[in-house]
C-alpha cells in the first residue's frame, strides 16, 4: 500500500535545481521521454524553459515531498494566433514512487491555473497514444476536454499543431484540448 496516497505536496515555480535533482533521479526511467533522455537535449529543454518563463510564455513546477521532487510540470507557449488565440501546452513526469498520490492531479490544477493567468485560452497537452495511463489520468482530470488523434483528424482546427507534435515525438499522438473559462479547468 502506497502511504503517500492522497497528501498536498508543495510545488516550487522555476526552481530549476529541483528540476535539476529530479531529472537526475528519474530520466533513467524507461517510460522518461526519449527526446529529453539525453543529457544535452535536457539542457536544451531546460533552457528553452529558462527562457519562456523569463519572457512569460512558460513556467515550471516541481512538486516536492518534503524536500525531493517527485513530479514536475511545465507550462509552454503552443501558440498564439488570431484563429485560435493563446494556447499553453503542459507536460508531466511523476516519479514512479509518486504515482496515483495526487502528484499529476496537483501539478496539473497548477498548470491550468498557470496557462490562464499567462494569458491563454486553452491549455493543451500532447500524450503518446501509447501511454493509457496518462490519456485516462488527463480526462479524469479534464473531462470536457476534446481529444485529436494522428493520423486520424486531418481537418481538425489544431491539424496543423497536431501534426507538428507528432512529428516532435516520433509516434501517434493524442492532443487534448481544454478551454480555460471558469466552467472548465479544476480549482
Amino acid at each position: 500500500m502506497n502511504t503517500n496516497a492522497h497528501r498536498t505536496y508543495r510545488l516550487s515555480v522555476n526552481d530549476w535545481l529541483a528540476l535539476e535533482q529530479f531529472y537526475m533521479r528519474w530520466s533513467d526511467q524507461p517510460d522518461w521521454p526519449s527526446e529529453s533522455r539525453a543529457r544535452e537535449a535536457w539542457d536544451r529543454l531546460v533552457q528553452t524553459w529558462q527562457v519562456g518563463a523569463w519572457l512569460g510564455d512558460a513556467a515550471v513546477a516541481v512538486a516536492m515531498d518534503g524536500s525531493r521532487p517527485v513530479g514536475f510540470a511545465a507550462v509552454t507557449l503552443a501558440m498564439d494566433e488570431p484563429t485560435h488565440g493563446r494556447a499553453m501546452e503542459v507536460g508531466t513526469f511523476v516519479a514512479p514512487t509518486h504515482r496515483g498520490t495526487d502528484v499529476n492531479r496537483e501539478l496539473k490544477r497548477w498548470s491550468a491555473r498557470e496557462a490562464a493567468r499567462l494569458g491563454a485560452q486553452w491549455l493543451a497537452a500532447c500524450i503518446p497514444v501509447a501511454n493509457v495511463r496518462a490519456c485516462r489520468a488527463f480526462v479524469k482530470l479534464f473531462p470536457n476536454a476534446m481529444a485529436y488523434e494522428t493520423p486520424h483528424h486531418s481537418d481538425v482546427p489544431w491539424r496543423d499543431y497536431l501534426k507538428r507534435r507528432a512529428f516532435a515525438a516520433g509516434e501517434p499522438v493524442r492532443l487534448y484540448i481544454v478551454r480555460l473559462d471558469g466552467d472548465s479547468h479544476p480549482t
